[in-house]
């Protein structure tokens, strides 16, 4: 069984049937470009999720949009939602905001009026941060399914190559990989969820459903127990969802197997012979076995008490003589109509009672020559309930410990096997072939009926000769590595057993099941990717022109953590739907200012007579879009360095405004740092009142109510009990006018600021009406 790292993977787009046609499109990437790829994903996710609350705030931002006058909250917010690039940072300079105002009162409902939009913004920064954390589910490392290239697809047929071959080559690689499939079974055919290497093939482990207490599928009482034996079905293994065949619905197919075991009785099946050479044996005698050197009338023979045993007074002991073990044998019989049609398939004729028309027989032979049992054995098979000598403990002659022997020389357990082919596309009472021995030719023609066209019926025949020749049946397994496949072997030590249970023998006909279904995953991908060089000699490819094959050569899925397939429909969705929000982003508010200044322009052509009666009455048209025009941060940059004086400034209606060349604008003055301002600009330095007016004339006073001195209104004034004609004011007319402008202290600003906003007033009045 090759790791993952042996495997050729096609690499690029392809589909992945078991998702349907659309949802199974699939890319497969290499490990590092696949990672390449997330951390893209990743990142795309965050910028649309930027993009996306710069939408929400567009519409958030013309949705509070007025003309009308407004508090500081909310012209904050306004400013918050046009300059404020993610969900995080906005969300946290609405709460600094809400938290200031709420203080004193100094706005109204501050927290309903910002709290709904902070939580929308931390609900799309969570539901985006989320988003990009689980874009790498588009992949999924543990049941990364992949394709096989199928470059070096073949079958193995053991006839092709030399004797020599199959010895050296061929059949220790069986050996290799049946221990391998045993290992597999024991570690990935349990009750746990996932295991460490169980995730190679498209399913961790097929399903194999037990049955104890089941009849005896034998004749003549032949059974120990007429119901107490075993049955293990696997149910209906899909060719696509368990085999990893890729194929097309009306393409698959489904597989069922069934086992049926049962210990065997021995009395009147045995005789004990003398051998000239080899002493006294017993013989086993449920069929004979045919060979080029003779056929004998027996199944299977066993040396009686051959076993090495430490003497009582040689002083040798356990550790220093040949370790004791078990032995099994194992013989086959493949369900055939006719046995003339195939005389090379059956070496072993059962007897009648184990002899069945539509099953497989396959039987195995346990001996324990003087295997030492810590205790009482009463399973059928292991049975071992006959006291021995006693045991002393190596360090101290005086410590004894009773032991328990095999109560045969040998021990009969038979399995029968039967396969059986479904054709899923069928009603359920039409879709199967009945239960048949694994290469029963009567197979053919119920098959031709259930997948009555053509390339159906080739896609079944080729599965059907490569799960064959790729199966390790129970007698295959026992016959590559013998006791190797017991389960018992793991509480032996030293030739001394622990207990074993009283249905070990069920224990280890599902052991070796198990690892028979294992071979079944792995002889289709062992097809698929090739056989290893050294098998050349054996190798059969499928024929230039055998489509079928070549087909199924090329659609073999397995699981590889070296490579990541995404899914296509889910990056298309990603992809697009990022792409939609981003460019509505980038081109939604210069669409819709756009529609409005072209609608706003064909109104004025139209209406131009209306619109100089309702300057005064209705908003702006274009209020929204200038807002949010000028709530940009530089814009509103420009907006405070142009009230303040400097700078003459373009591009006043785009995202940057600029000064004309070398023009320098305003810096902070920070009289009061609590307070920064921008330094205003100074003009032409100008008299005050006090020093140009006040020691010309006597009729100018100061008035309470401005804080500055004024001239008197009625035309005189009196001073020191004198009237004085205004008219006699030698002040030159231009200087007195500048000298009654003048202000002083905060005032000055006051009025000043007062007549800015007047003429800022009239300047957006004549602004607006001049876009027509």
């Amino acid at each position: 069984m090759a790791s993952t790292n042996d495997y050729d993977v096609h690499l690029g787009f392809w589909t992945n049937w078991s998702h349907g046609k659309i949802q199974g499109a699939t890319v497969t990437l290499t490990r590092q470009n696949g990672n390449l790829l997330i951390a893209f994903l990743a990142i795309f996710i965050g910028m649309v999720g930027k993009s996306f609350w710069r939408l929400g705030c567009f519409m958030l931002h013309r949705h509070f949009s007025s003309s009308n006058a407004q508090d500081g909250l909310h012209h904050q917010r306004q400013v918050i939602l046009r300059n404020s690039d993610t969900a995080q940072d906005g969300a946290w300079r609405l709460l600094m905001s809400m938290l200031a105002w709420r203080s004193g009162a100094r706005a109204r409902r501050p927290i309903l009026r910002l709290l709904p939009i902070i939580v929308i913004a931390f609900a799309i920064s969570a539901a985006f941060g989320v988003a990009s954390v689980f874009s790498s589910n588009v992949t999924n490392e543990a049941l990364n399914q992949v394709l096989l290239k199928g470059s070096r697809c073949s079958a193995i047929d053991q006839n092709k190559g030399s004797v020599y071959n199959m010895l050296t080559r061929l059949l220790p690689y069986h050996a290799e990989k049946a221990t391998k499939f045993l290992n597999y079974g024991m570690q990935c055919y349990t009750n746990e969820s996932q295991t460490d290497g169980c995730n190679k093939y498209i399913k961790p482990r097929l399903n194999l459903y037990s049955t104890r207490g089941i009849a005896c599928p034998f004749g003549d009482s032949i059974c120990k127990s007429d119901n107490d034996n075993l049955m293990m079905d696997t149910g209906f293994m899909d060719s696509l969802e368990d085999l990893g065949i890729n194929t097309v619905a009306k393409d698959r197919f489904q597989l069922r197997m069934v086992h049926m075991c049962a210990p065997l009785k021995t009395e009147g099946y045995t005789e004990d012979y003398n051998d000239t050479e080899y002493g006294a044996v017993k013989r086993y005698k449920y069929g004979g076995v045919r060979s080029i050197r003779a056929n004998l009338n027996f199944t299977h023979e066993v040396h009686v008490n051959n076993a090495y045993l430490p003497g009582e007074n040689d002083g040798s002991d356990s550790t220093n003589i040949p370790r004791l073990d078990y032995q099994i044998g194992q013989v086959s019989h493949y369900a055939i109509q006719n046995e003339s049609d195939r005389p090379t398939l059956n070496r072993f004729s059962p007897i009648p009672a184990l002899h069945l028309a539509d099953a497989d027989l396959h039987m195995a032979f346990l001996s324990a020559p003087e295997i030492r049992f810590a205790a009482p054995v009463k399973d059928p098979w292991f049975s071992a309930q006959t006291g021995a000598s006693a045991l002393h403990n190596i360090d101290n002659k005086n410590q004894k410990f009773d032991s328990y022997v095999q109560d045969e020389p040998a021990s009969v357990m038979a399995c029968t096997y039967q396969v059986q082919y479904c054709n899923p596309n069928l009603p359920e009472d039409e879709r199967c072939e009945p239960l048949r021995g694994l290469n029963d030719p009567r197979r053919k023609g119920r098959l031709q009926k259930i997948f009555p066209e053509d390339s159906h019926f080739a896609t079944i025949s080729w599965a059907n000769g490569l799960w064959n020749s790729g199966i390790y049946t129970m007698s295959g397994t026992l016959g590559y590595i013998g006791v190797s496949a017991l389960r018992a072997r793991y509480s032996l030590s030293y030739g001394y057993s622990g207990p074993l249970p009283d249905n070990q023998w069920q224990l280890e006909a599902e052991h070796w099941v198990k690892a028979e279904l294992a071979s079944i995953q792995d002889s289709f991908v062992q097809a698929a990717n090739g056989f290893p060089e050294e098998l050349n000699d054996f190798r059969d490819p499928p024929a230039s022109n055998d489509t079928v094959a070549q087909n199924m050569c090329v659609n073999q899925k397995i699981v590889s953590t070296r490579f990541s397939s995404f899914n296509v429909l889910g990056l298309s969705l990603i992809l697009t739907l990022g792409i939609i929000i981003t460019i509505l982003d980038i081109g939604l508010e210069p669409f819709v200012a756009w529609c409005q200044r072209r609608k706003y322009r064909s109104h004025c052509r139209d209406s131009e007579d209306d619109l100089h009666d309702d300057e005064d009455k209705v908003p702006h048209p274009l209020y929204g879009a200038i807002e949010w025009s000028q709530n940009n941060m530089l814009q509103l940059q420009r907006l405070a360095h142009e009230e303040a004086g400097y700078g003459e400034w373009s591009k006043c209606d785009r995202d940057v405004p600029v000064t004309e060349p070398g023009q320098l604008i305003a810096r902070l003055h920070l009289a009061n740092a609590e307070h920064p301002m921008l330094e205003r600009r100074k003009e032409t330095p100008e008299p005050r009142w006090d020093e140009v007016v006040g020691p010309m004339k006597p009729w100018g006073i100061r008035r309470s109510d401005t804080g500055m001195e004024t001239l008197v209104e009625d035309g005189e004034v009196e001073k020191e009990g004198k009237t004085i004609d205004m008219e006699e004011n030698p002040l030159p007319g231009s200087l007195g006018v500048h000298a009654i402008g003048e202000r002083e202290g905060g005032r000055e600003h006051e009025v000043q600021g007062q007549a800015r906003d007047t003429s800022g007033d009239e300047q957006k009045t004549g602004d607006w009406r001049a876009l027509r």
